[in-house]
């Protein structure tokens, strides 16, 4: 009996090795006969794609009218520009959209023929097994696209709206918001751009920016209730001042304060200047009345501080006049100016404040808006220790009068020194009680010239004597 042969441990492995060299040596055979029916064409290379069209094995001049072919076919159409259910219509003469159709087609030839000879592998290669793409190229006129996009965002933008609160005596209504929308001009264009150079699509989305406005619903939805209001009075014959107050209290309408935040006046009204409208008219500069840029508006800033002292505010920031105006009670005013003093104050309501302000007649009303609460203290503006300082008298002799005539050169007015506290009361019972300050108006002095002159007749009998 013969003994058994074992089986070589090195016979499958390198059966193994010897079939993957064959195929090695076919592929790289069948590559280089490809490549080799390749370099002896004189057509475009198969597997290259101009864009999205194929022109492999076409000549340049039949690449070219295909190319030309396509472009019509697909131009023949207009181009639609693109926003929810709109959309524009524009025709590619309008934008003298075309395509240098010989160059794409040379560029195309050139695949697989142009640098080293690696070079030339390498993209022989890539067509044979991947496609080779070249770019499609497509110009037109910038300005007249540009011109079509202007267009369109004159009838697409709209401005963003704020939600705002309308009041009847006691009834709120609330005044959705809208949000504003404005087209990207250079986003859309860029879109454009390379929609058309990628597949010659001609059905482009227009990129559209939302502009959200400052104020939305959600802001205004807790504010139900009127946490005060506060009113004064002015002279409409001062035509000047009138219409100061009216474009102050217009800036300040529709005012949203969320809480915690503060207001500032001149934040919100800004600078008190002609180029904003406003006109000159009497303010007090350092004690003395005369014609200032946006005189009056002080009056609004002293109302809005009365009102945001009975919604129970915090006042952050207040300076009293130089001299007492008479639009509100002694003590109750609060001066502005520009980049100097300003009015500030705090909302320290857990919800959102709301700031209405109108001018009817020759009434400015301002109202605070906010969330109805349980426990809301009734306030009282109390003015205690007021003082009234009597003006002096100061005599100035004026050669220039005759002897003994007196003229008042300035009236003379009162100073007040006055003590203003807030004082808080729940069911009837005091609370708190805040001092908001003491204010010191000083008095204006009465000013007289009393004549000095002798007259005529006298001095001639006194020049006779001593002669």
């Amino acid at each position: 009996m013969q003994p058994e042969t074992m089986p070589n441990a090195v016979s499958r492995p390198a059966k193994l090795i010897s079939f993957l060299i064959f195929i090695l040596l076919l592929s790289t055979l069948s590559f280089f006969t490809a490549n080799a029916a390749i370099i002896m064409s004189d057509s475009i290379y198969q597997g290259v794609i101009v864009g999205d069209t194929d022109v492999g094995g076409l000549s340049e001049e039949a690449a070219k009218q295909k190319l030309l072919t396509v472009f019509r076919t697909r131009t023949a159409e207009p181009i639609r520009l693109l926003y929810g259910e709109k959309f524009w219509t524009v025709k590619a003469e309008d934008i003298d959209l075309h395509i240098d159709a010989e160059q794409l087609a040379s560029k195309a030839y050139q695949v697989g023929r142009k640098g080293n000879i690696v070079a030339q592998l390498q993209e022989r290669y890539l067509t044979i097994n991947q496609g080779y793409i070249v770019p499609l190229a497509v110009s037109f006129n910038p300005d007249k696209i540009n011109s079509v996009l202007m267009d369109i965002s004159a009838t697409l933008d709209t401005n963003p709206r704020s939600a705002t609160l309308l009041v009847n005596q006691a009834d709120i209504t609330l005044i959705p918001d809208e949000i504003g929308r404005k087209l990207n001009i250079v986003k859309s264009l860029a879109e454009i751009t390379t929609a058309i150079n990628l597949h010659l699509s001609f059905s482009v989305k227009l990129t559209v920016d939302e502009i959200m406005p400052p104020v939305r619903a959600a802001d205004l939805q807790d504010i139900n209730h009127i946490l005060a209001s506060y009113t004064t009075q002015f002279d409409l014959s001062d035509t000047n001042r009138s219409e100061n107050i009216l474009i102050a209290a217009q800036k300040v309408n529709n005012t949203l304060v969320a809480s915690g935040q503060s207001f500032s006046f001149n934040t919100k009204v800004g600078l008190r200047l002609p180029e904003y409208g406003y006109k000159k008219a009497p303010a007090y500069i350092d004690g003395v009345l005369v014609p200032d840029w946006g005189g009056g508006v002080c009056q609004v800033s002293s109302t809005i501080y009365n009102v945001a002292l009975l919604a129970d505010m915090a006042i952050e920031e207040r300076t009293s006049h130089l001299r007492p105006p008479g639009y509100v009670p002694l003590g109750q005013d609060a001066t502005v100016a520009d980049n100097a003093l300003d009015f500030r104050f705090r909302n320290t309501t857990p919800s959102n404040i709301y700031i209405k302000a109108e001018v009817l007649g020759n009434q400015v009303e301002i109202i605070i808006l906010g969330k109805r609460m349980q426990g809301i203290p009734e306030i009282q503006i109390l003015a205690s220790d007021t003082k009234v300082i009597e003006p002096k008298t100061i005599v100035k002799q004026d050669p220039t009068l005759e002897l003994g005539k007196q003229v008042v050169e300035e009236e003379g007015q009162k100073g007040f020194l006055v003590t203003t506290q807030r004082i808080k009361r729940i069911n009837g019972k005091e609370v708190s009680r805040e001092l908001l300050g003491v204010d010191d108006f000083r008095p204006v002095d009465t000013i007289l010239r009393v004549g000095t002159k002798a007259p005529a007749n006298i001095s001639k009998e006194k020049n006779v004597m001593v002669k």
